[in-house]
Parts: structure tokens; sequence; C-alpha cells
């Protein structure tokens, strides 16, 4: 067998599965679910043979990515190894050149802040209820492509109709703790909420929160990000109670 084809063979199964999806002339979205990872960075090297070989001699570049880290924190899966699914968007050719950094918004005054707070309270009532009804395209409007990593519709009405299915219907959801920050370092200049809260549902308990942005003042804030810990209702007190230490907000 020639050396190269015998190359080729080996790395074809040494590679693990990589989705491919095309996005657009020359650009695709690649994704990969590898066991044993919680790093992205780690993982996503092994996504450029399969961005080499889809976008030839003009060479390619990553642009955005999200990712996933799946693991057992509770019930018979403990222990087992996490899972990592890596969504990469591809495009073929040299990467563009940046624009030039915006400036740092002012920062924010406790006063401001606290003008502020009702208005963010206001949009995170909308997105719950949207999230709660069912009306998805009206929660997926309120995220920005950080949050929905560029899902369609109807990828989100899945993902979320998903989680209905693991929580049950809703019972009870409450707002603990509104936090400001104002041009964080390693993230876009612009001011932050991050919104706490804690939420008790038919089949699992949750808590979590939610991150709202914007760019400048006078700007609409988006929601950017999303954590989310699940606590299932019959979990003795001890580890009902560890875990609430770990993941979440005390109230």
């Amino acid at each position: 067998m020639p050396t190269l084809l015998f190359a080729l063979l080996l790395s074809l199964q040494a590679s693990p599965d990589i989705q491919t999806e095309a996005r657009g002339p020359n650009a695709w979205r690649l994704t990969i679910t590898v066991k044993g990872e919680r790093d992205p960075t780690v993982v996503a090297p092994r996504l450029q043979p399969r961005a080499a070989e889809l976008c030839g001699p003009v060479g390619y570049h990553f642009g955005r990515y999200t990712f996933r880290v799946d693991e057992a924190i509770e019930g018979p899966s403990v222990g087992n190894p996490p899972s990592l699914t890596l969504v990469q968007d591809v495009a073929c050719g040299p990467r563009p050149p940046e624009p030039p950094p915006p400036a740092p918004a002012p920062a924010l005054s406790e006063a401001e802040a606290g003008e502020l707070q009702p208005k963010v309270q206001a949009l995170t009532d909308r997105y719950f209820a949207a999230v709660d009804e069912g009306r998805h395209a009206d929660s997926r409007a309120m995220a920005d492509e950080a949050m929905t990593g560029g899902a369609t519709l109807e990828e989100w009405t899945a993902r979320e109709q998903q989680r209905r299915s693991v929580t049950g219907a809703l019972r009870s959801r409450q707002v603990a703790r509104f936090t400001w920050y104002s041009n964080p370092a390693g993230a876009p200049f612009g001011h932050y909420a991050a919104v706490d809260y804690v939420a008790s549902h038919e089949l699992q308990d949750e808590c979590g929160y939610l991150v709202w942005y914007r760019p400048t003042p006078g700007a609409a804030f988006q929601l950017v990000r999303q954590e989310v810990i699940y606590l299932p209702p019959d979990l003795d007190a001890d580890t009902r109670a560890a875990l609430r230490r770990q993941h979440c907000i005390l109230l």
C-alpha cells in the first residue's frame, strides 16, 4: 500500500466522528463530541484536518464556537467520564482584518445600576415567560448569538423541548441577586448584569444565572449566557445541601 494512502487511512480511522453542515458559500459548521474532555481548546485541533479538507488550498480560519460539557453529578452515572460537544464555525480563505476595538463603556455607578435593575428584571421576566409558555421564537429573539450559537429556530425549539422533558412544568421561580459589571476582563466592552435565580419544577429543581449585556449606554440588553444546574427532588438532604453550596446561590 502506498505510504500516502496508508497515512490517510490511518488518519481517518483515528479521527472521531465530525458532523459537517454547510452554512453558506465557503462557510461550514463542524460538530464533534469527545468523551473524557472538558477543555474545548484541547478538542478544537481535532477539527483542523476536516477544515483543511473542506477549504483546500485557499486555507481556512475558525470563527465563533460554542461547547457543552455533560457530566453526571449524582445518580448511577457518577464516575463516568465527561463528554464535551464542540460546535465550531469555519470559513474558507484568510481571516479578515479585525475592526478597531471599541472604546470602553463608562463605568456604571451604583445609582445607575439601581435605575437599570427594574429594566433587566422586566427582561428576565419576559424571557422566562416566553420559555415557560413555549414561545420559542420570542425567547430566541431575546438571546444574542453568543448564547444561541447560531442555532436556527428549529434547533432552538428542539433544545427547549428537551429541557422541558427533563424538568417538567414550572412550579415557582425567584430571582435571588443582581450583580453588575462594567468592561470585565476577557469580555467585550460594555455593561453586564448577572441575574441569579432559583426555580422549582415538577421533576427537578433548578438554580443558575442569566447574563444580560449591552455594548454602550442606551443600547438594548441582549441575553448572552445562561448557566443552569438541576437538582432532582428525591435527593437526600445532605446531598442537596452539598450541591447547592457548590453550584447555587444560597437564599
